[in-house]
Formats: C-alpha cells, structure tokens, sequence
C-alpha cells in the first residue's frame, strides 16, 4: 500500500544501510556535494549494520587483526583486541558509531526504519515506501523520493530461514544467528540446556563457541554434501600462522593474489609463471597444501570422528576453494573449548521438529532440544525491488534475457579457463549451490535470492549506465573480509559516477566485464562463487581496477619488495577523494570553478561535459 502526496518526502539522495558501506557512501558523497539533502535509512535500532548493538555478544570477534578494519583516514581505537590482533565485536560497533558522530551523519540518519518496497519513478530517480514502528503499525505509512539511490543494505542483512515440516506441538524457539544478540538472556537461562544449531558458516562457529563456553550441550547439524549439493563446513584458518605471522595480515600481500587465482590480476610475469605453467601450478599447489595442512592440524580435526566432520571441502586444500568461505579462529581458544565441549556434529539434513521439543534427522537420528538456532546464511536483500525491476536493475536475469547472458557466460567460461588451467575442472566434493527444499524468507513467500549480480564493477546497472542513467549504485554486496577500505573504494567510484564525474565504457565492454567476473567466480569458489560476488583472496586486485579508473595510482608501496610481500594496510590508501580530484583536474581542467571540484553539483557537471 503506497503513500499518500503528504506523506512524500522528498531529497537528492538516499543512503540505504547505516553500516560500513552506508555510512562511507554518505560521507564521500557529502564530500563532493557538502550542501545536498542526504538521507541514511535503516531498519536496525542503532547505527552498525552487521555490528549493531543488536547483533553484538560477548564472544564475537572479527576474523580482522587490529589495523586493517578501518577506513583510510580514520584510525580505530586500541581496545577489545584479542592476545592475537584480533577485533571485538563492541569495538567495530562503537567505531562506527564515532565515525557517523565525528562526520556529521547521525543527525542524516533514520533508524528502526524498513524500506519495503522501491520503485522507479517515471521522470527519474526513485519511491522508497517505508515502514517504522510506532507511526503506523498497519504497513508502510511514509515514502521518500530522491535523485540518487545507494543501495547498501549489504550482503549480510536479508536472513535467509529455511522451513521444515515441523509440528504444531513443537515448543522448542527458533531464531535465525543474526538474532543471537537479542536473546541472550534466553538462552542463557539454566532452563535451556541443549541447543541445535544449523549450518555450516561462519556465523555457526561462532554461535557453537558461544554456546558451549556457557555450558551448553549442543546439536551442530550441517548438511550432507556427498550427493555434490551444499558447501559443508566453512575452511576456518589459526589466528596465526605456526605462532609467528598473524593469519589475516599474510592475506593482505599481494604474492597471496599471485598464488591465487584473480580474475583483476592477469598480467605480468607471476600470474604468467604461477598460473600458466606447470612448475608455477606445481608451487602453488605446495604452497596452499602446506597452508591446509596447518590449518588442519591447528584444528585438530583427526583428534575425533566428531571433529573430523567439521574438516572443508574438498578434502585436502579446502582452504585454496573456500568453498564454504573462509574464516579465523579469531576469539581465543576456539578449538580448545571446542574439543572439550559438549558438541555432536550430525552431517545429515533435517526431517522434521515434532513433538514439543525432539528433532528428527533424515539419518534416523532423534534427539531433544531446547532451543534452535539457524545460522543459514543470508541472500541478496533485494526483495524490496519487484520482479521487473529486479531483471531491469540486474540483480535477477528476466526470461528475455537469458539466452544473451547464456552466450556471454559460455564465451566467459572459455576466458578463465585459458588464464586459469587450474580452475578447468572442478575438484571433486567442491559441490554445486542448492536451496533447501521448502526454503523461503522471513515472509515465506519467495524464494532465496542467490547468485551474483549483473552489476559491472559489482556496482552498476550496465544498461542504466549505458543510456545515461546515473541514479543508482549497489555497493556491498561483494563478499570480502576487508570490508571497510573494499568499501572505501566502491564508494569514491560508486559516488563520482553518480555525480558523473568518471566515465564508463560501451554496454558490450561492461557486460563482458560481468560475465567474466561472474564465470570466474564460479570456478573459483564454489559454491560461494555461486551464491554470492565472492572475492576473498582477490580484494587488493579489485581495489586496484577501481582506482585505475578513477585515474588514481594504485601502488602504495614504495618498493617492489614491499609491493609483493608487505602487509598492505588501510591507512596506505588515506587521501583518496583528493587524489580524484588531483586526477580529475588534471584530465578535465579547472574551469575556473570556485570552490573546486568539491563543490560541483549533479547539473554543473553535465554543463562541463564531465558525464
């Protein structure tokens, strides 16, 4: 049910998501256009996005070492760190709770506000129907209408809640992980004693640890992969590599991406060396071998038949596939608490919940519960856009488009495998993407939305774009575990192209980018690749194609040694809105413009010819 005329509100630009994305989109875009009325919405009843009060507990730890999960210009205070670097979860809340106090965005901000539907104005810019408690609790009672949309919800804010038959008489409460921090008091109750827990990502280590660090006997059910569906259990690394290097710091070196395999890094002597020839494939192959083999014995995986079902896939060098992602076993002693816990991991399907508080398991398996805690995952929260819009803004392929999409993508397919022959040929146990049947969202009426989007730069809409329209962006929605300075980035060239002030290539060049990116993907990571736009290993090479077109210098090292084996740090990048602009000036001149190019607006720029 739409809005009335009097309850539109109408500004130049919307910012959806008050997380890491969100509120570094607002901010670079105040920076060029410091006199607009911008608006952050967010459905969440403080700022922080995945690390909102709400969803914050005492155990949660980010599989980030202290220095690296921070934007650019802006430090992070040094408390709630891990023995090992690693950052708490109060830590990152309270971060970007200063950094929208310190930048002026609180007061922009409207939260424990939902946008349930978004539709495409007929003269230009967007309708965001919106719903917030208390103002009208029959539905959406407000809308707003803007000039630019930044759609930043993130990839991590849309639950996905899978449904099992289950009896009316089945008492035991169920909530997604994204809910745990809500229910603590709950579940810490002495009246909860066992706890099943769904699923293999990241968020169920997570909640598995917290649960057995307060006593709990715990079900940890993950599905049987061996019919080739499902992901299994996620590949979780040490927080160091044997005592000595920081896990996650080794991962920000640049001779990581050349023993990986990214699609944004193909030229040059080491991907010719380690991915073209055999010697350089065999070395490769040593390498994350050993780097498997240390994360297997740190896990202790062969300590038990129990732990050995928590071991990745495939079998061997899951840590190279992440097929399931990739994590850290950044809170302290993870596996010690796990080993010595009371923990059975079932790797079966569910059956059913029935009989006030059992579950039945599709191996035969019946056990009580007293509580149910589903870390399944999330999908792209873009059920706010209708059907049509979906396929128009290529977050979904429409039936009248399949078959074009179908071509470029066999075309993509032959690419990587020439400049990857070892992502020919899947190996085996990698695993395909499946939804569990009978799953839906929260309203259990759809289905879950996965597979990557058609956006090129994982940003825009190449069709909008290539007929002039610059009225919407979707950062975020790529997975990497360097979330704030990947962010950082989308949102100076997300920005600048909504302002035009960076130009895009024809529609064939940005639609050939996707499909390549998007095969890759596939081959890459699995099962993520499949699901998600997935670039663990590959976040420097990404960076650096979006610095490149925005005509800014992508090295920030100054030497090659330091180029190739140093950690690569956020505050390395500190500076980049004035390199743009440095950059900018330099290819478009001045124009005599007062006040610089900080102060161009959306008309003045097309007036210049800098769309």
């Amino acid at each position: 049910m739409g809005s009335s005329s009097a309850d539109v509100e109408r500004v130049e630009a919307v910012v959806v998501g008050a997380g890491w994305n969100g509120l570094i989109c607002a901010k670079t875009y105040l920076d060029f256009r410091p006199s607009a009325s911008l608006l952050i919405i967010d459905d969440q009843a403080t700022i922080g996005g995945v690390w909102s009060a709400d969803k914050i507990y005492p155990s949660l730890y980010a599989q980030i070492k202290h220095g690296l999960f921070e934007y650019s210009f802006y430090p992070m205070r040094h408390e709630g760190i891990s023995p090992d670097g690693y950052v708490s979860g109060d830590t990152i809340h309270t971060y970007l709770n200063d950094f929208a106090w310190d930048h002026d965005l609180v007061r922009r901000t409207r939260l424990g506000t939902r946008v349930t539907e978004v539709s495409q104005l007929p003269g230009g810019g967007w309708r965001l129907e919106l719903y917030a408690a208390g103002r009208n609790p029959g539905g959406p009672n407000f809308a707003i209408e803007c000039e630019k949309l930044i759609y930043a919800s993130g990839a991590t804010s849309h639950a996905v809640r899978p449904v099992w038959p289950t009896d009316d008489s089945f008492k035991a409460p169920t909530i997604h992980s994204s809910e745990l921090g809500t229910n603590l008091v709950a579940l810490d109750s002495p009246k909860v004693r066992s706890v099943t827990v769904v699923g293999g990502a990241k968020s169920s280590f997570d909640t598995v640890f917290y649960l057995l660090k307060a006593g709990k006997k715990v079900d940890w059910i993950i599905r049987d992969t061996s019919d080739g569906s499902g992901s299994g259990p996620m590949a979780i690394m040490p927080p160091t590599l044997l005592g000595f290097v920081n896990t996650m710091t080794a991962v920000t070196t640049r001779v990581m991406v050349l023993l990986g395999s990214s699609v944004d890094s193909t030229d040059g002597a080491g991907h010719q060396f380690f991915q073209r020839t055999y010697l350089g494939r065999f070395l490769a192959w040593l390498f994350w071998l050993a780097l498997n083999w240390i994360a297997d014995r740190h896990a202790g995986y062969s300590k038990s038949e129990n732990a050995s079902k928590l071991r990745p896939m495939p079998h061997g060098n899951g840590v190279f596939w992440a097929n399931a992602g990739l994590g850290a076993a950044s809170v302290p002693g993870y596996w010690q608490v796990f080993h010595s816990g009371d923990c059975t991991v079932h790797r079966t399907d569910i059956q059913s919940f029935h009989d006030t508080h059992t579950v039945r398991l599709a191996d035969g398996t019946r056990f009580q519960t007293d509580f149910v805690i589903l870390s399944t995952g999330f999908d792209k929260s873009y059920h706010v856009f209708g059907p049509k819009l979906q396929h128009s803004l290529g977050l979904t392929v429409g039936p009248e488009e399949q078959q074009k999409w179908t071509v470029l993508g066999t075309t993509a397919d032959k690419t990587v495998d020439e400049l990857f022959p070892a992502l020919r040929k899947s190996p085996a146990g990698l695993g395909r993407s499946k939804t569990v049947a009978g799953t839906g969202t929260d309203t259990k009426e759809h289905a879950a939305l996965h597979g990557p989007s058609n956006h090129y730069r994982r940003l825009i809409v190449p069709a909008l774009a290539a007929a002039g329209d610059r009225s919407i962006i979707f950062p975020g929605f790529i997975h990497t575990i360097y979330t704030p300075i990947v962010a950082e980035v989308q949102a100076l060239w997300g920005v600048t192209f909504l302002l035009g002030l960076h130009d895009t290539p024809s529609l064939g060049s940005m639609e050939g980018e996707v499909a390549l990116w998007n095969a890759w993907s596939r081959k890459r990571y699995g099962v993520q690749g499949q699901k998600h736009a997935y670039a663990i290993y590959d976040f420097l090479p990404y960076i650096d194609v979006l610095l490149r077109d925005l005509g800014v210098n992508p090295r920030r090292k100054k030497n090659w040694f330091a180029h190739w084996f140093a950690p690569t740090y956020p505050r390395e990048y500190k500076g980049l809105v004035d390199e743009f602009r440095s950059a900018l000036a330099v290819r478009k001149g001045s124009y005599g413009l007062k006040g610089g190019l900080g102060s161009l607006t959306p008309s003045s720029t097309s007036t210049l010819g800098l769309s």
